[in-house]
């Protein structure tokens, strides 16, 4: 399965999740170039891996106006207690993107891809993401009323870590 049906399926699972769970629409999807050498990762970082033979890893990237206004919509009418928020706010990352994901393997399957996805690994800090030699960065943003976020596209898996980092540190993390 190529990189770009990949992207195609996790930008559709995307825009349907945010309409129909929590009611904002993606106005428009902005596909960086084709190769790109570095990402930038907002302040919440959902990564997941997506194994079998698709081997990339996808990481779901939102800026903190956004989580906030993701959180109180996904959990309106819970009563989360005070001390509790933070934790609630963190899940609400990765419960996205696992949501998302999971409804993409269908997509995946119907290509003929077998498919095993990881547990979301949460990063709460802006980095960056340097392309190693043999690898692909690919990038979208989304973009919202409410903000922009990003769905990026790291592999093959085999290069990073699931926190995005050079898995060999003798390898030159800029290509």
């Amino acid at each position: 399965m190529s990189p770009d049906t990949v992207l195609s399926s996790v930008i559709d699972r995307t825009k349907e999740f945010m309409a129909t769970e929590v009611g904002i629409s993606v106005t428009r999807a902005t596909k960086a170039a084709e190769t790109i050498d570095r990402l930038q990762l907002r302040e919440f970082t959902a990564i997941i891996g997506v194994g079998g033979n698709i081997g990339v890893l996808v990481a779901f990237s939102f800026p903190k106006n956004l989580v906030d206004i993701l959180y109180s919509r996904l959990t309106a009418g819970l009563k989360v207690p005070p001390d509790e928020e933070d934790s609630y706010r963190r899940s609400t990352v990765t419960e996205i993107a696992n949501i998302i994901i999971g409804h993409c393997t269908a997509d995946f399957s119907s290509h003929g891809a077998r498919v095993s996805i990881s547990p979301p690994v949460l990063l709460e800090e802006t980095k960056y993401v340097h392309r190693v030699k043999d690898s692909a960065l690919r990038s979208v943003s989304l973009v919202t009323a409410h903000g922009c976020f990003d769905i990026n596209l790291v592999g093959p898996s085999s290069k990073y870590n699931a926190r995005l980092e050079c898995v060999n540190e003798v390898q030159q993390c800029n290509g």
